[in-house]
């Protein structure tokens, strides 16, 4: 069925986000994520939550945590998820385009990440069209508590968005993002694998296990 849809959602063309069939279908998506937002902490509702995920997800890479609950339009079948990925809490995937999530990507509690759009004319939203644009998150991007990426924007390697941001536009790679809408604080230098928390030193034991 998501065949039927996927050409038309990832388009930018406006569409009726109305119709009685697509609903019908999103509804039967989300039921199931709920199912996974159910599932009790203990080794079987683990197990069954992995089950769902490799169910729902578009993409599935090995490694993925995902703590419930968590929100989809399309109960995750646009997100498309790399590998050793953790999404915390309260996170919302306005998922009516693809979102690509790259591998070791740290998504903090309460991150939205928004991919459908309505056009600014009264008359067209009173009538339900939507246009979406996919979003591009790079590899090991983490997005701080409360940070809003919106539609269309990519997010290069290794880059973070501080808690609470609002991206509104592309971020390169290597850099740390902040505030609404989100702009470059600083890049992210070799001096970061030798300081951290306001220039706390790294111990040396850590540099040598995880950074030589």
């Amino acid at each position: 069925m998501m065949e039927k849809y996927s050409q038309l959602l990832n388009s930018g063309e406006l569409y009726d986000c109305s119709d009685e069939e697509m609903l019908a279908y999103q509804s039967e998506l989300v039921e199931r994520l709920n199912e996974f937002n159910r599932t009790p902490e203990s080794p079987e509702g683990l197990k069954k939550r992995d089950e769902i995920l490799r169910e729902l997800l578009g993409t599935y890479g090995e490694g993925i945590c995902i703590i419930p609950p968590v929100y989809a339009n399309w109960g995750l079948r646009n997100v498309h998820v790399g590998k050793n990925v953790f999404l915390n809490f309260n996170v919302c995937l306005v998922d009516d385009a693809d979102i690509f999530i790259g591998d070791d990507c740290l998504i903090g509690p309460g991150c939205h990440i928004v991919t459908a759009q309505h056009p600014v004319s009264p008359e067209l939203r009173r009538r339900k069209l939507q246009y979406n644009k996919p979003v591009h998150l790079g590899r090991n991007v983490w997005l701080g508590a409360g940070a809003i990426i919106l539609p269309g924007v990519t997010i290069g390697d290794n880059s973070i968005v501080a808690a609470g941001g609002v991206v509104t536009r592309d971020v390169e790679a290597n850099v740390i993002v902040g505030g609404a809408p989100a702009r470059v604080i600083r890049k992210i230098t070799p001096e970061d694998d030798r300081f951290y928390d306001r220039n706390r030193p790294i111990p040396e034991e850590i540099i040598q296990k995880y950074l030589v």
